[in-house]
């Protein structure tokens, strides 16, 4: 590893288990794998709905808890095994590169020499003597002359960015220049923003809540209630140290509307719900907003998203009576796809009535209509013997011309066993996933060191030495070395020097 670690220390930090970057780059894959697993396979269903799709693989599914993903020991212990790796990394690498990289170390031309693995490029100085110059002088001119050219290769360098020391700064005999050590942190920041990554996702797992909760237009929740229910972490120690404890109690969320878009040809364009934020307490209306898929609201810690729909409710006017009819969603019974039914039964006595409200008991409860609904703009009315007697059209979805001529009745009031249905509204119920995650900041912030910094970590790091050469002081040796791209970093020195501006 090249570190002097304490002797307590050496067979943890510096054991090929943690500081290895292959077993690193393994338990990356292998983390990436489970969390793409995690998105394929359906989270949390109870194991008769893992028997029944996986028959094959329900039973690794179920023992090594891929029902729970990101929460099952297999997971959260490679996280551990990947922070570790990137700690230890950390300390016995990376940190002793970075301090190896800041240390200036002059070579003399005898090293320089012996080093034939490096680039080495040799200078002749060559100063124009007077026939009048004494032998003395000329020595001196050609020690000017070659410490001069030294002078000129550190303004050079300096104005491209290196860092220069000189062993003498009027008079040197040696310098070293380095450029590019940021390259040299950029991996220990890379670092850093993994294990804010880890630290934020271990945080979210720990103190963080998800809860779904259904509730019709109208209908309110405790958001305290709802994110308490969906705790990941239980227990007394918890109770104790959870900082977020007691998180949005008595705040009360309202839906104050929910509806569907619909597209010309009948799908789901989109969902919405108009919802109120309030105090449970005093009925003040802290916030209010209008959410839908991908657009979520965010209050006090907590983000509420539009996750699923349901129908709650129709409401007829039956022989011109109010009249509310609940609905009850139909099961699947194997028809497979998406679509969901809803349904409801209205005995004739109730239909005939003149007031519906007035009728205390049901004689016939086998004859009467049954009333079928997918959607919030039509419901479908069936007699007893399962003859359409006719389509209700919500008022809020205008009619096709083309069906009030349909010999099926078709419009917002049809007539039934000489009673008249008229149809009001079909009342939804939005399904709101509200969620706590106190670890997202610390995720934010880790992928925001995380994308300069692997930018940075690909800079190269170069070094330039030169020196007078010990034998022939009308000789100036010059080398280098570069991290990466050693044949560009040598070209860069190449044209430097031939250029003329040393």
């Amino acid at each position: 590893m090249g570190l002097d670690l304490p002797q307590p220390l050496r067979p943890i930090l510096g054991s090929s288990a943690w500081a290895n970057f292959t077993a690193a780059i393994a338990q990356m894959v292998v983390i990436g794998g489970l969390c793409a697993l995690g998105t394929l396979l359906e989270q949390g269903g109870p194991a008769e709905f893992y028997a029944r799709q996986y028959p094959t693989f329900s039973g690794i599914i179920l023992t090594l808890g891929l029902d729970h993903v990101y929460s099952c020991p297999l997971f959260l212990s490679l996280l551990v095994w990947l922070a570790a790796s990137i700690v230890a990394c950390t300390g016995t690498t990376q940190v002793p590169l970075a301090k190896r990289a800041q240390r200036v170390n002059f070579r003399s031309s005898s090293r320089m020499e012996r080093m034939s693995s490096t680039f080495l490029v040799r200078i002749n100085c060559c100063p124009q003597l007077s026939s009048e110059s004494s032998n003395s002088s000329a020595s001196l001119s050609t020690q000017n002359a070659a410490t001069e050219r030294l002078q000129r290769l550190q303004a050079v360098l300096e104005k491209r960015g290196f860092a220069v020391r000189a062993d003498d700064t009027s008079c040197p005999q040696q310098l070293a220049a380095s450029r590019g050590l940021v390259g040299k942190f950029a991996p220990m920041m890379v670092h850093l923003a993994l294990l804010l990554c880890l630290a934020g996702g271990a945080v979210g797992l720990i103190f963080g809540a998800s809860s779904e909760v259904v509730l019709s237009n109208g209908a309110q929740a405790d958001l305290g209630q709802v994110l308490d229910k969906g705790r990941r972490a239980k227990g007394p120690l918890y109770e104790i140290l959870n900082p977020f404890k007691g998180l949005l109690d008595s705040t009360t969320v309202r839906v104050e509307d929910f509806r569907i878009a619909y597209r010309d040809g009948g799908s789901i364009d989109q969902f919405y719900s108009k919802l109120a934020i309030e105090d449970a307490k005093t009925k003040e209306r802290i916030l209010n907003d209008e959410i839908y898929v991908n657009k979520p609201l965010r209050y006090g810690g907590s983000t509420i998203y539009q996750a699923a729909w349901s129908i709650d409710r129709i409401q007829l006017y039956l022989n011109g009576v109010p009249f509310v009819v609940p609905l009850k969603q139909i099961p699947d019974q194997g028809r497979g796809g998406n679509d969901r039914t809803w349904g409801a039964f209205l005995p004739k006595e109730l239909v005939s009535a003149q007031d519906p409200n007035s009728v205390k008991k049901i004689k016939n409860p086998n004859e009467g209509v049954v009333l079928v609904t997918e959607n919030l703009r039509n419901v479908q009315v069936y007699t007893s013997d399962g003859t359409l007697a006719g389509v209700l059209r919500a008022p809020g979805y205008p009619v096709d011309p083309k069906m009030t001529g349909m010999p099926i009745q078709f419009g917002e009031a049809i007539k039934v066993d000489g009673s008249e249905i008229r149809l009001d509204r079909i009342v939804g119920a939005t399904g709101l996933i509200v969620k706590s995650d106190p670890g997202v900041p610390l995720v934010y912030l880790g992928f925001a060191i995380l994308m300069p910094a692997t930018l940075l970590s690909v800079l190269p790091f170069g070094q330039v030495w030169a020196a007078v050469n010990d034998k022939d002081p009308n000789q100036l040796l010059v080398s280098g070395k570069a991290n990466r791209n050693q044949p560009s970093f040598e070209d860069e020195l190449k044209a430097l020097l031939i250029s003329g501006a040393v």
